[in-house]
């Protein structure tokens, strides 16, 4: 059963997004020479959505929320009782008509704003206060650098843009439009350009081709290459997912994994499109292509998420892919296949946004030594009543019980509450604890030698008890005691052992400093 919502705050978005962004580069160091050259650009896209879309999708993959993530925790619900008390409606009444006297009073009064009850200096204070919040400054620290990102960005890209306005349409070189048609890209407008010093593309909506003037265009099997290169880039969308890429940037600007991953993103994104052309290439014709990308390499490096285009900053990883590209498998692909959709179905709805885990108050019977109360560990609806039929299904496993053992009840439990709701039982979580009365206590506490008198203080063995620990009912504390008991528990909740300690032992002297301590 999956539960779907738009509600994932961002702080987990960003960690749910870093997790996977070291996963994928994990797998990338393991597997990108295994793998076709698609996969990784696939899940890179994945994780985009992760760190830009709120969705939580819930399923038994999903990972459990701490309740320290939750918007809700478990409270045990406590009927209140109201107590009349002799005389209180009219001392609230008189409360209320005093009230209103003094409000009428002072609603009369021509107070000045110089006098008003809030002083000045207070409300500098106030000012200052909010200013100094916490999470005043660290909203404001995220937006000064989210300008600033996008600033740098913008001004970049204005660059490019003011270097490319000087550029010529390609109209009448027939070898262009030619290969252009013979690609079913004759709709892409070709310019030369004199500012670039390599091939790229730019422009979301209506792509172009921009190659620099100083290229052979009378080099056909050189023009083939380049314009195959670049056809397949818009062909692919792949200044779309780069655009993406950058808003992500500018969203997640103070996590380093994020620029992390932008660039080994559009190294992949080269990589997928060198080996989407060479499908059908033989080895000359991948050696010409490695040639024709040398060729056109830019030496230095270039922010290649603004454009499309040669870079030498990754050419020679590039180029010792091409000439040991083979050609995947039928079975390689099969797998590659089924690994994307197990990757993508895991990424999806391995991680949910915080919700409340309560799913039924403290329940017990009489019947057993036991109670418990019940959540849930995954966002899920389980339709109309669920605590009470959540309840029902508890009380009756607890009411039946023979064994007092908490292992088999909680297993019956989650059986039983499976089969109601019909989900798995991994999807809720059992919380035990032991359900006695003070009567049945203190007799198996006087089968051990422990006893108590009137005042409430513990003896063991005729010794004063100074802390005595019970591992399931808590502990009871005095100073003037002579030694530290524990009482040991085993599975069903029946003593099994006391541990006595005197003084020169380390737990006794521990406690003893702790006395001192807090005295």
């Amino acid at each position: 059963m999956l539960h779907f919502r738009m509600s994932m705050p961002f702080y987990l978005m960003t960690l749910y997004g870093s997790i996977m962004i070291i996963v994928v580069l994990l797998l990338r160091g393991l597997l990108k020479q295994k793998l076709p050259k698609f996969v990784f650009p696939i899940l890179w896209c994945v994780v985009l959505i992760r760190l830009l879309v709120p969705f939580s999708l819930s399923s038994p993959l999903s990972m459990n929320i701490p309740h320290t993530f939750g918007n809700v925790t478990y409270t045990a619900q406590i009927a209140e009782t109201t107590v009349a008390v002799p005389g209180e409606a009219d001392a609230a009444a008189h409360l209320q008509e005093t009230t209103d006297t003094d409000a009428a009073s002072v609603l009369s009064q021509d107070v000045p704003v110089s006098e008003s009850s809030a002083s000045y200096g207070e409300y500098i204070t106030d000012i200052a206060a909010f200013l100094l919040n916490p999470g005043i400054l660290l909203a404001a620290a995220y937006f000064i650098g989210l300008a600033v990102t996008v600033s740098i960005l913008c001004f970049r890209k204005y660059q490019c843009m003011k270097r490319l306005k000087n550029r010529f349409l390609v109209e009448h070189n027939e070898t262009i439009n030619a290969l252009l048609r013979e690609m079913d890209m004759g709709h892409i407008q070709v310019f030369t350009c004199d500012e670039i010093a390599s091939p790229l593309v730019s422009g979301l909506l209506a792509p172009r081709i921009y190659l620099p003037t100083r290229m052979d265009f009378g080099n056909t099997v050189l023009l083939r290459h380049i314009l195959s290169h670049e056809t397949m880039h818009i062909k692919r969308k792949d200044n779309l997912t780069k655009a993406v890429m950058l808003v992500t940037l500018c969203l997640h600007w103070f996590n380093p994994l994020v620029w992390l991953m932008s660039k080994y993103f559009s190294a992949d994104v080269e990589n997928a499109c060198d080996a989407a052309l060479l499908k059908t290439s033989d080895a000359e014709e991948r050696k010409s292509y490695a040639m024709s990308l040398l060729s056109m390499a830019v030496s230095g490096s270039r922010v290649t998420l603004l454009y499309s285009a040669f870079s030498r900053t990754e050419i020679e990883k590039r180029v010792k892919n091409i000439v040991n590209y083979k050609k995947a498998s039928a079975l390689l692909l099969a797998f590659s296949i089924l690994f994307l959709v197990c990757g993508t179905a895991v990424f999806a709805t391995g991680v949910q946004a915080p919700f409340s885990p309560y799913l039924s108050s403290y329940c017990a019977s009489s019947n057993c030594r036991w109670g418990c109360y019940v959540d849930i560990t995954r966002d899920i609806y389980l339709g109309e009543n669920a605590q009470r039929r959540a309840e029902n299904a508890i009380i009756d496993i607890l009411a039946a019980d023979t064994t007092n053992d908490p292992e088999l009840m909680e297993e019956q439990i989650k059986a039983s509450l499976a089969e109601v709701f019909g989900v798995e039982k991994s999807a809720f979580r059992v919380f035990f604890s032991l359900c006695i009365n003070d009567e049945e206590k203190y007799a198996e506490y006087a089968d051990w030698d422990i006893t108590r008198d009137a005042d409430g203080s513990f003896f063991y063995q005729g010794e004063k008890i100074r802390v005595c620990t019970d591992e399931l009912c808590g502990m009871h504390m005095e100073r003037d005691g002579t030694v530290d008991v524990t009482i040991h528990r085993n599975r069903y909740g029946f003593i099994s052992g006391v541990t006595a300690q005197h003084e020169g032992d380390e737990m006794f002297d521990g406690h003893t400093r702790d006395f001192r301590l807090y005295r």
